[in-house]
């Protein structure tokens, strides 16, 4: 009985140090590039051009005019599943971002909806 109650408490603990490696990176590195400084902070929302960062808890919001020649501007790395570490990165433009959810559209016209956990690292252009 002791030997399957040891076993038991060793799996619990391995397990709940998988689960917590997969969720504790998945705090996004959020880079907002501006043409003079780089702000490293959290999104907490993007919408219609309007960018709002979380830096040192003072929230900042600038707005990004459309480029018609620059329009996948921003980079965006994500894990593909929520278990995985395999990421994946591409050139993108950010169309919504909130708490939950980012939607993003790629240079081959698709567009992907991305919980914001699974989001490893995503850079926001604005020049």
């Amino acid at each position: 009985m002791k030997t399957i109650l040891k076993i038991f408490i060793i799996s619990f603990i391995a397990f709940g140090f998988f689960i917590s490696g997969c969720f504790t990176k998945s705090y996004a590195a959020d880079n907002l590039n501006l043409p003079t400084e780089t702000i490293t902070g959290k999104f907490m929302s993007v919408t219609d051009g309007l960018i709002t960062i979380k830096q040192k808890g003072i929230e900042k919001s600038y707005i990004r005019v459309e480029d018609p020649f620059n329009i996948y501007a921003d980079y965006i790395t994500y894990r593909t599943s929520p278990f995985s570490k395999a990421v994946q990165s591409s050139l993108c433009k950010v169309v919504f971002l909130d708490t939950f959810v980012i939607k993003i559209k790629l240079p081959n016209s698709s567009n992907i909806e991305i919980p914001r956990y699974r989001v490893v690292n995503l850079e926001i252009n604005i020049k």
